[in-house]
């Protein structure tokens, strides 16, 4: 299924006039290549529930994710982890991400400053490309109406391995 998504994203870009070779790679070329900062462009699927994000800044501060995610800004993340002494200096709104990461993870959830740094980091985000939207299709759950104390799902996410929020140990059938 993704590679067709990729097929069909290179075969848009093509009909823009985007010249583009899709090339399929084993994950251990592809974190190769990520590493050594010699990736053109890359898909990966994004985004955390709010509660991770309190605890875990790396969408926000360069490589903009973890070793078995998509990294991107190689050499900001040298740069900034090595306090300037190597890589490339981070363009100002990439400081500004850090920044207000490291003031949202602080500030009192709800509150007017929590809300205006949440609002600029996505902004950022999206304005300086460093992630683009494309879709998120559907994710289903589905049980059977025997299966009680089952609520509905208000958050499908990797990082909570889809069902942990909803406590399935307490779970039962009535049959």
């Amino acid at each position: 299924m993704q590679a067709k998504l990729v097929e069909v994203t290179g075969q848009n870009w093509r009909d823009v006039g985007i010249n583009n070779t899709v090339k399929e790679v084993t994950t251990d070329e592809y974190r190769s290549a990520q590493s050594s900062n010699q990736l053109d462009v890359g898909m990966w699927r994004s985004g955390q529930p709010l509660a991770i994000v309190l605890g875990n800044n790396e969408l926000f501060v360069p490589p903009y994710e973890g070793y078995f995610g998509h990294r991107t800004g190689m050499l900001w993340a040298e740069y900034v982890d090595s306090n300037g002494s190597k890589g490339v200096k981070p363009p100002a709104y990439a400081i500004q991400l850090i920044e207000d990461i490291n003031e949202f993870q602080s500030t009192k959830i709800g509150s007017p400053r929590f809300e205006k740094l949440g609002e600029r980091m996505v902004k950022n985000t999206v304005t300086n490309l460093l992630k683009i939207g494309v879709v998120q299709g559907p994710a289903p759950v589905y049980h059977r109406n025997a299966l009680k104390n089952f609520v509905e799902f208000k958050t499908h996410s990797y990082e909570y391995y889809r069902t942990y929020p909803y406590r399935g140990t307490q779970w039962y059938f009535d049959e």
